[in-house]
């Protein structure tokens, strides 16, 4: 009786510290997923990946792109928003795989509830994902905003 006593108090500090980690490891986790799932080509796959990662709040949010584009004499800014849902944020998907399909995931941080990604394609063009995800188990994804160059 007193051995498993010793060992239950000797297993709350390490899952403690193993919940700890664990909070890193599924936002990098959640991170390189993304990644896989930009690269390909499947439609459900996107959707099932937003259903499964992306709180509900995020899912309900309109997305809003904001582009801007600069030439020598002149820049212009447009931002559009559009509906919301798993179905609109899969076209984000599409429009993100027609860009970072092939790209290479060039680095990845993690850093408190935010993880940030790089991407870079063979044409040059760079991408900065910063996903924010939520403070508590089950870590699901609450924010993205993307640059790209």
């Amino acid at each position: 009786m007193k051995k498993m006593i010793v060992l239950i108090f000797l297993w709350i500090p390490f899952t403690f510290c193993s919940a700890q980690e664990s909070k890193e490891k599924v936002m990098e986790k959640r991170a390189r997923e993304m990644y896989r799932v930009i690269g390909l080509d499947d439609k459900e796959q996107w959707k099932k990946f937003i259903s499964e990662n992306y709180t509900q709040a995020l899912i309900a949010k309109p997305m809003t792109m904001k582009v801007e584009q600069s030439e020598t004499d002149r820049s212009s800014s447009s931002t559009k928003d559009s509906m919301a849902g798993v179905e609109e944020k899969s076209m984000m998907f599409q429009q993100l795989h027609g860009d970072f399909g092939t790209s290479k995931l060039a680095s990845l941080t993690t850093a408190s509830q935010t993880v940030e990604m790089v991407l870079e394609n063979k044409s040059g063009l760079r991408g900065i994902f910063k996903l924010t995800f939520e403070d508590k188990s089950p870590y699901l994804i609450r924010g993205i905003g993307i640059e790209a160059n």
